[in-house]
């Protein structure tokens, strides 16, 4: 037996693939919400599987996990006055929470306030000590990757599987990189997500992955039959886009552009995520921009990740001559024009005046930033929409997929505990 096998199925004996009590079955992040009473989204506010309005238990612990997350620290009466509940609400609803390890008393107390008497009291905050979630991308070119992370997000442990192709990458070589990530997991699981390239469902179904060459792959269950624990699956994009939302710099209203082995993008509308019919929404990549016949995975010809992608840029710089910068330049600013030609109308259509690009930096660097900046603003700055179009680097790091996957994994389980 392989030692990771070993040390997940230890793990399981001593009680550490556990998730939490009284879960459901869960797939995959929604995508409506709303912005709360602060003005900014919250994380467990960005997707579609709104509790009901008279649920109260569940949007009272929402709204109390909202105010402290990731690095909060209140004390009941202060979490009572901001969101706007009872004292002996917030009581009742903090211990129940305490109860299953979701929040924790960090035995620090509150400042006295100058004329008022009473008692201090002593501050709660997010337990990152209890539950683990695993996260796991699938979206890059030669490696799978998933970490271990606490409630907050901390990445506490990773593992990664080298891949030749994106191709080569099946349900069994996921399943082992679950247990890779489990085995490294120093508390009880609460749950588990999976960042995929391509249209998800709600039911946590991979409907198109290109890149990946799937297509109607329930993974999502079969994940959860496997290892009996919660999963979501979800496009990368979007998870990248929650992690530049509430771990980065990002605006509720926001496009976020993904460039990797494919072009994917994620849009934030007042703090809401933008899905579509079809689960589809953010496939900018298959937008035609060019007449001419660069062939594209998807059958189409001219698309916009046929000649941006990554595997695509660095072809184009592999032609030229040892040392031809100015050449390279040319290329990133070609690339920088299409983007923002490819942009422009979305910008127009949502009055959204915030891009961040993601993607390796000899790619998304100054010279395709800028002559993307100048394209997209030139084509929309008007009357009615007078404020300039910030289109800037995302300067998130390597984890920004599974950290934003981590926030996703959090919306559901939250939700159905």
């Amino acid at each position: 037996m392989k030692e990771d096998d070993v040390l997940l199925r230890e793990a399981a004996e001593e009680g550490a693939l556990v998730g939490p009590p009284g879960m459901g079955e869960l797939h995959s992040t929604g995508t409506s919400a709303s912005a709360n009473g602060f003005g900014f989204s919250s994380v467990l506010e960005t997707e579609g599987m709104k509790a009901d309005p008279t649920d109260v238990r569940i949007n009272n612990r929402i709204a109390i996990f909202n105010i402290l997350f990731p690095h909060g620290a209140l004390s009941r009466a202060q979490v009572s006055r901001r969101i706007g509940l009872s004292r002996a609400s917030v009581s009742e609803v903090v211990a129940s929470m305490i109860d299953e390890h979701i929040l924790t008393e960090n035995g620090r107390s509150t400042e006295s306030v100058p004329g008022r008497r009473g008692k201090r009291g002593t501050q709660i905050e997010i337990d990152t000590n209890y539950w683990n979630i695993i996260s796991l991308d699938l979206s890059q070119e030669f490696v799978i990757q998933g970490v271990v992370s606490n409630l907050a997000g901390q990445i506490l442990a990773r593992a990664e599987i080298s891949i030749a192709s994106p191709k080569d990458v099946d349900v069994d070589i996921v399943v082992e990189l679950c247990r890779k990530v489990i085995s490294k997991a120093p508390g009880k699981i609460f749950g588990i997500g999976i960042a995929v390239p391509g249209v998800v469902d709600s039911t946590g179904t991979v409907i198109d992955s290109r890149n990946l060459d799937w297509n109607n792959v329930p993974l999502a269950s079969i994940i959860q039959e496997t290892f009996n624990l919660p999963c979501t699956v979800d496009n990368d994009a979007n998870c990248a886009l929650l992690a530049e939302r509430f771990f980065g710099d990002g605006e509720p209203n926001l496009i976020f552009i993904q460039i990797s082995m494919g072009i994917g993008a994620g849009v934030l509308i007042n703090g809401s995520i933008v899905s579509g019919t079809n689960n589809a929404a953010g496939e900018i990549g298959h937008t035609i921009i060019d007449d001419d016949d660069t062939p594209c995975v998807c059958g189409k010809h001219g698309c916009l990740e046929a000649s941006l992608c990554v595997p695509a840029l660095r072809a184009r710089f592999g032609d030229l001559s040892a040392g031809d910068t100015d050449g390279r330049s040319d290329i990133l600013r070609d690339a920088g024009e299409k983007l923002g030609k490819a942009l422009s109308m979305s910008v127009s259509l949502l009055d959204v005046t915030d891009i961040a690009i993601y993607g390796p930096a000899d790619i998304v660097n100054d010279t395709l930033i800028d002559r993307a900046s100048e394209v997209v603003n030139e084509r929309t700055m008007s009357v009615v929409q007078p404020r300039p179009v910030r289109v800037r680097r995302c300067e998130f790091g390597d984890n920004i997929v599974m950290q934003g996957e981590t926030t996703c994994v959090l919306q559901h389980v939250l939700r159905a505990i």
